[in-house]
């Protein structure tokens, strides 16, 4: 098109020169104009952003990072350069891909990891991920349940591979003078968070792509989850991700999220659930499994949560969902954690995070009390107090208090080496609190139990030996307190089951026919003022005499009348 063949004859030689000069300025116009459209078709898949430093021109810049030094002039046209080699530092220059030599290959490594997560290499060997480890292309990583691997890129870029995921490091390499790093990671299925850090000097691509998107960043914080239906969601945090599926692209900005359903082009960006208010929550816990309580969130379907040993959460310790609250997690050991709780609304898109430091002191654990039980009743005398073993603890400690505070103590022992304890000194009647800790050699002390709440009660009354004459037979005890009564049984066996008295009363006697001769049993126990029975007393054993009745006395007299 551009050849041009002109014939004059002996008068044509300078419109001949005239006429080539019209043609190469014309096919030098298509040539920059081709270049443009190219480069603006695909410049935001194939670009990157290049910040001009003091000392930079367009000269020593494609030197260092360019395939060669004819890409001067496209590089002067593309960013519309005056003076290509005066160019003001802080200029942000575009850079296609294409025209960017490469480097040399990058890394990334291993910065956190907890649980089982299996690293494959590309020659098929495997091997557990452990702290330190160093990843090249081609590298596969597989979490498990309840497993986390946190993965730093030589960008600083970050990669928190949570728990059930699997992804290939597709591409790490460094073009230019180390000018672009370029990171390519296919995620299967799963979820991974990522920190892209935005730099001055050097600038980063940083992509995920799952079957059925890829998101692309600069200097952004953003979360990807594939499943195993092809839907992807992608969520951002901070920056700007651009998302592509199915030939299109959108923009998705700072809090909000896409969907892409299998083929599907990326759905209209929503703005992200609010981050719950965690203003409320208990920030100290003594007891497993974890009882997380919180306000729900308007439009939350589902809720996740996070815990790590860090404010970053490069150390996750458990990740777990739910559709109702309060989240309850089963067995994470004693220690400082941060709690990181987000909505996840009716498209799968999880919202923004909350994030709050808490504390769990949960072992060795509470024995199991077995008594006296809480709300129940000890011995009046001599009281014993009972629980079961706990495998952790060398010794226990018990404390005993008139109010629930613990703030008038009456008993405290903190060396109580069995899992028992009868006190030295009998309490008096009335409401008392106790409560037991575990001590271990390893944890040291455990958690208190909660205040549990006991009564001693008021002794059953001495009976002292009953008063008799021919028909009555009467019981006296002592004057009873003010609003006390006392129930009285009198039965002809031991067990009380054949009663022949049974009575309750505020008085301090008991009048009662006296019964034939022969062996009884009798019984005692105190009523006190809000009708609190206390334990029956020990059972006395009364023996009635024999009576002489008037017959016989007749007889006996008969001799001494018949000799009157």
């Amino acid at each position: 098109m551009c050849d041009a063949t002109v014939v004059a004859g002996t008068r044509g030689a300078m419109q001949l020169r005239r006429v080539n000069d019209v043609v190469s300025r014309y096919c030098s116009w298509i040539v920059v104009a081709l270049l443009v459209v190219v480069s603006t078709a695909t410049r935001a898949a194939e670009e990157w952003s290049y910040t001009v430093q003091p000392g930079d021109n367009l000269w020593n810049l494609t030197q260092r990072h360019l395939k060669g030094m004819e890409y001067v002039p496209r590089l002067q046209r593309l960013n519309k350069i005056h003076n290509p080699y005066v160019v003001p530092p802080g200029t942000q220059l575009r850079i296609p891909i294409a025209w960017t030599r490469y480097h040399s290959s990058a890394s990334a490594k291993v910065i956190g990891v907890h649980g089982s997560a299996l690293v494959k290499r590309p020659d098929r060997s495997e091997t557990q991920a452990e702290l330190g480890m160093q990843l090249t292309s081609g590298d596969e990583v597989i979490s498990a349940e309840d497993s986390f691997v946190m993965i730093e890129f030589s960008d600083q870029s970050q990669l928190r591979v949570q728990e059930n995921t699997r992804l290939l490091l597709k591409n790490m390499q460094i073009l230019g003078d180390e000018g672009l790093i370029d990171t390519l990671i296919e995620l299967h299925y799963g979820r991974a968070e990522s920190s892209v850090p935005k730099r001055a000097d050097k600038s980063s691509r940083f992509r995920i792509k799952t079957p059925s998107a890829t998101s692309s960043v600069r200097g952004t914080e953003f979360r990807v989850g594939a499943t195993e239906h092809r839907s992807t969601h992608s969520e951002v945090l901070t920056g700007l991700v651009e998302v592509e599926g199915k030939k299109r692209q959108i923009q998705v900005p700072a809090g909000y999220g896409t969907v892409v359903a299998g083929d599907s082009a990326p759905a209209q960006p929503v703005r992200l659930l609010a981050a719950p208010d965690v203003s409320a929550t208990v920030r100290y816990y003594q007891r497993l499994p974890l009882v997380i309580k919180l306000e729900p969130v308007t439009g939350a379907q589902a809720y996740r949560a996070q815990i790590a040993t860090d404010r970053e959460f490069r150390n996750m310790w458990s990740e777990f969902t739910t559709t109702g609250l309060p989240f309850r997690d089963g067995d994470i050991p004693d220690g400082d954690y941060w709690l990181r709780i987000r909505a996840i609304d009716a498209s799968a898109i999880e919202g923004k995070d909350a994030v709050m430091p808490f504390a769990l002191n949960a072992r060795p654990e509470v024995p199991f009390v077995i008594a006296p039980q809480p709300g129940g009743m000890a011995e009046p005398e001599n009281q014993q107090f009972k629980w079961a073993r706990q495998s952790e603890a060398a010794h226990y400690a018990v404390m005993i208090s008139r109010d629930e505070q613990f703030t008038d103590g009456v008993y405290f022992n903190p060396e109580v080496t069995d899992n028992s304890l009868t006190l030295p000194n009998s309490l008096t009647p009335g409401h008392y609190f106790w409560r037991l800790f575990s001590v271990s050699a390893s944890e040291g002390a455990g958690p208190m139990s909660d205040a549990m709440a006991f009564r001693v009660p008021y002794p059953a009354p001495t009976v002292g030996d009953p008063q008799m004459d021919e028909t009555t037979m009467t019981f006296a005890w002592q004057a009873p307190e003010e609003g006390q009564s006392f129930h009285f049984q009198f039965a002809r066996d031991r067990e009380f089951a054949e009663l022949l008295h049974d009575e309750v009363t505020t008085a301090s006697r008991i009048d009662m026919p006296k019964p034939e001769s022969g062996t009884y049993y009798l019984r005692t126990k105190t009523i006190e003022a809000d009708g609190f029975q206390g334990p029956w007393g020990s059972t006395q054993t009364i023996d009635v005499p024999r009576g002489i009745s008037p017959w016989f006395m007749f007889l006996m007299l008969l001799p001494l009348l018949v000799l009157l």
